[in-house]
């Protein structure tokens, strides 16, 4: 009866092998989007750092890991791989990465499964891709979902209820909550996307908590954010022009008073 058992055991862990590694390579993915897309792509060429496709292929598992976790202390060893990266890429240092060893598991099946696929097969998803490198159209889009001429997916309300930027109109978004002009200037790609993806402040977490953003409409904000903030010292001509025109008016009004007032007095005996 034992005996019977083993081949069945056996061909069961052969079906679970390939399923146990398509979920760490999933695993690894997110992780990657999380923790790495930033700096770096797998297959689409050097960003911040360079492209990693191929890594586990080029350096063994040990090295990679030693660079990952402390990228500083290789460097200073005088280890020649790293030094050479660190001058091709501006003399920029990565951050310690503090990972646990289940985690970069998951990121090396994540980069093995990569390779596979041939240059390109591993593409970020849309709210891991730079939001400096969106096309027009992706700004448009966020824009249009800022000011709520375009609705959320799952019905959540429109940023300009709460927010304001710069150029957004002659009405203007609201006031509850910060101007967010320079908001992309100052917390940068790694403080916007976590951001934007777990709305996770108090006011926001009792808005959206049922209504989360999909992938596409955080890059699309954070597009426009990033498009915003970049341009952000651009004259507002919409609604400065509404101003400006408003005091003119009341200026030439207030003149016109003033003569009329000048010309009765002289007619008077």
């Amino acid at each position: 009866m034992a005996r019977g058992l083993v081949p069945v055991i056996q061909l069961l862990a052969l079906v679970a092998a390939p399923v146990a590694g398509a979920q760490s390579a999933s695993q690894g993915a997110t992780l990657f989007t999380q923790r790495c897309a930033t700096c770096h792509t797998v297959g689409e060429g050097d960003r911040v750092g360079p492209d990693l496709h191929g890594v586990m292929e080029r350096r063994d598992e040990a090295w990679v890991t030693r660079f990952i976790t402390s990228p500083g202390a290789v460097i200073d060893e005088g280890d020649p791989v790293a030094n050479a990266l660190l001058k091709q890429f501006n003399g920029i240092r990565m951050p310690d990465q503090q990972l646990a060893p289940e985690e970069l598991g998951a990121l090396y099946a994540f980069f093995r499964d990569c390779t596979k696929k041939g240059e390109g097969g591993c593409k970020p998803s849309p709210a891991a891709k730079m939001g400096t490198d969106a096309t027009s159209e992706e700004v448009a889009r966020g824009r249009r979902l800022f000011e709520g001429t375009e609705a959320l997916a799952k019905g959540g309300p429109a940023c300009f209820g709460c927010h304001d930027v710069r150029g957004l109109g002659v009405a203007g978004g609201g006031t509850l909550g910060p101007n967010l002009t320079f908001a992309f200037a100052r917390m940068g790609e790694r403080g916007m996307r976590p951001l934007l993806a777990k709305l996770d402040t108090p006011m926001m977490a009792a808005l959206y908590a049922k209504a989360p953003l999909e992938e596409e409409e955080q890059y699309a904000l954070k597009a426009y954010l990033a498009d915003v903030s970049r341009d952000g010292s651009k004259p507002r001509t919409d609604r400065d022009f509404f101003y400006l025109g408003l005091v003119g008016m009341l200026a030439v009004l207030g003149f016109m008073g003033v003569a009329f007032n000048a010309h009765t007095k002289r007619g008077q005996p």
